[in-house]
């Protein structure tokens, strides 16, 4: 085996030196510096990109309390509003009912007069109506004998007396 012949040694230790020698410089001189610079490149935009995700973090962390404190006022003004519109919607509501009621008062006031008069009326009537009524049937039963009206009359408004005081 010619490999093995030890007067080649020599040779094939400079070749595999030299071969070594300029691996080492391709290897150090052009692909160990593109490896390392795009594995710079890449962790400047690792670090860039997380930069730039903390300030958004940030950012949405400021909106998000600015967010909430708006929505506390407006939570607490909605309340004072519909406070407000509750009060004068009450105040409205006992306005309409003191009037209405002093109204209902008074209509039933001048109903009740009304009717006051109106029964008195209806007395009166009724007394004459029983007054003649009374003196017709008295006729007929005493065969047309002369009543006194002053005793008739007499009799009536005692009747009608005990009818107002017990029934009415």
């Amino acid at each position: 085996m010619p490999q093995l012949e030890i007067t080649t040694f020599p040779s094939q230790i400079f070749w595999l030196v030299i071969s070594f020698f300029i691996l080492y410089i391709i290897l150090s001189r052009i692909i160990i510096p593109k490896i390392s610079y795009v594995i710079k490149t890449r962790e400047s935009e690792i670090k860039n990109n997380i930069h730039i995700s903390e300030q958004l973090f940030r950012d949405t962390e400021i909106i998000n309390e600015e967010l909430e404190k708006v929505k506390k006022d407006t939570e607490t003004e909605a309340r004072q509003i519909i406070t407000s519109l509750k009060e004068k919607t009450d105040k409205k509501i006992n306005q309409n009912f003191e009037l209405l009621k002093t109204k209902l008062e008074k209509k039933l006031e001048r109903d009740e007069k009304d009717i006051i008069l109106k029964k008195k009326k209806a007395l009166k009537e009724i007394n004459k109506i029983s007054f003649n009524l009374s003196k017709e049937i008295l006729k007929k039963v005493t065969d047309n004998k002369k009543i006194k009206k002053n005793n008739l009359k007499s009799i009536i408004n005692k009747n009608l007396k005990e009818i107002n005081n017990g029934n009415l």
